[in-house]
């Protein structure tokens, strides 16, 4: 409130270095903040705050795998989703960073068959289409991450994204598609999401009406889940089912299995490289002073 009447004019007047000395570079952004109203005691004031409330304390704990959530009473491992492979992330005693390794690796398997054409639908053509069905963390992510990263995707696929659960989203989602050309990926953990599981089942009836047979399920669906009973009920093969873990947040899940899509649209190698970014940051975050 004390520096509202203050002008950015008057800040670097009294500090001719403030544009050099208010700016941080770390893992490859650079963040120049000498342009809000900040001083030495804004600063000052910040990192006081941050002692207190032991941000740093915290911070330790949740790279440990402590239960930091506690509404939930779970560890939030976002950290563990780009960690290296020979990293040691342990929640329960369980070093759990092979697990991630081994879930990316069957995601890339899956991507490099769908992008070369090597997957084949039911009447035998390759994939053209691929179509996201989730909700908040689920949809938010990955649309983002494509639309973000779209110069690096694979242009002969088309990318579109449903979540929303009045029917038209869906239907305009799908307007000019082939469905034996069209691979949705349905991705809910407990696949019990209401909204998710409306749209799944309006393209499960889109998919079957045309193609006539409830066997075409297993090769246009996959599902993004922990919930194999229910998945396998839908149709879809346990085979072509990637999990994640309760200490995955939905709103930090798209480096972890709800990023396939992305990684359908990008390829494995460049999914890594997006990783191999959030990791230097996790870095940064972990060990850089206040």
């Amino acid at each position: 409130q004390a520096q509202a009447p203050i002008h950015l004019r008057g800040l670097f007047a009294a500090d001719p270095e403030r544009g050099t000395r208010l700016a941080v570079e770390a893992a490859g952004l650079y963040v120049d903040y000498s342009k809000q109203r900040v001083t030495n005691e804004t600063l000052d004031l910040l990192l006081a705050l941050a002692a207190r409330r032991r941000v740093l304390d915290r911070a330790a704990a949740m790279f440990r795998g402590d239960v930091v959530n506690v509404t939930e009473n779970r560890a939030a491992l976002h950290v563990a989703l780009r960690a290296p492979a020979d990293a040691v992330i342990r929640v329960a005693g369980r070093n759990v960073v092979p697990d991630v390794h081994d879930v990316l690796q069957r995601m890339a398997t899956f991507s490099a068959d769908v992008r070369s054409g090597r997957w084949k639908g039911f009447t035998g053509k390759p994939i053209r289409n691929i179509v996201n069905v989730g909700i908040g963390g689920s949809d938010l992510g990955p649309v983002m991450a494509y639309e973000a990263l779209r110069h690096y995707s694979q242009r002969d696929l088309a990318f579109r994204f449903v979540s929303n659960v009045d029917g038209t989203d869906f239907t305009e989602a799908v307007r000019g598609l082939a469905p034996d050309e069209t691979l949705f990926v349905i991705c809910s953990k407990t696949f019990t999401t209401l909204e998710t599981l409306v749209n799944a089942q309006a393209a499960r009836a889109w998919t079957v009406a045309t193609l006539h047979d409830e066997r075409a399920v297993a090769r246009h669906f996959v599902a993004i889940s922990t919930n194999a009973t229910e998945v396998a009920k839908f149709g879809i093969d346990v085979d072509n089912m990637f999990g994640f873990w309760d200490w995955v947040g939905g709103r930090y899940s798209m480096d972890s299995a709800v990023g396939l899509t992305t990684m359908l649209a990008i390829g494995a190698d460049s999914f890594r490289a997006m990783l191999d970014g959030f990791h230097a940051m996790d870095e940064h975050f972990a060990s850089a002073p206040p």
